[in-house]
């Protein structure tokens, strides 16, 4: 993925964000700022970004309690 590269080029440390890491994406947080990353993975294709979000944005997205990503 792109995203990671570069955050690793930039030395920008992240983590998964498994809150929003389920069946067909995966999400990940860049520690420093606390940027959200989220990923489509469709089935036998590379990765797509779908959403990027940044805390505060006024972005509630509750994987959790609706059972669907964005």
């Amino acid at each position: 993925m792109d995203v990671i590269a570069a955050l690793d080029k930039a030395a920008c440390p992240w983590q998964p964000y498994p809150p929003l890491t389920f069946a067909d994406q995966y999400s990940l947080a860049a520690i420093p700022s606390g940027a959200n990353f989220t990923f489509e993975i469709p089935p036998g294709e590379e990765p797509v970004l779908n959403v990027m979000g940044l805390p505060g944005d006024g972005h509630d997205c509750s994987a959790q309690t609706t059972g669907q990503g964005h």
